[in-house]
């Protein structure tokens, strides 16, 4: 689970040269987003469900592109599915894309929550 999430984060800030972050964003942080533009990855691990191989777990993986004054959103967006997809046990399932008014500007940026399942091998005892 550890070098699924490690490869994740890698991919992501080296691939992409954009600060990553993990389940949100300190406030420090954000300030620096903010000067810079807000262009970014978060990513977040969900619960575990059940698969049909009771020797396996599934677990979904939201990661949040966020684009201030970019062009090529669809673009990037394929490539980030294309890096994350190299992870072993890892699998797209979903994107969404939306367009958001940054809080109290008249800032616009584009955020897309592409969703992926990672299988996760458990041992079973009876």
């Amino acid at each position: 689970m550890r070098e699924q999430k490690e490869a994740i984060f890698n991919n992501l800030s080296t691939q992409f040269n954009l600060p990553v972050f993990e389940d949100d964003i300190a406030e420090d942080e954000e300030k620096d987003l903010d000067k810079n533009g807000y262009n970014c990855f978060i990513f977040e691990t969900g619960n575990f469900q059940p698969t049909q191989d009771f020797k396996k777990l599934s677990q979904d993986i939201n990661v949040y592109y966020h684009s201030e004054n970019k062009d090529d959103v669809d673009e990037m967006t394929i490539d980030i599915i294309s890096s994350l997809i190299t992870v072993k046990g890892v699998y797209f399932t979903d994107s969404t894309k939306e367009r958001m008014q940054m809080k109290d500007t008249d800032r616009f940026m584009d955020r897309v929550t592409i969703t992926f399942t990672r299988k996760i091998p458990i041992e079973y005892q009876v």
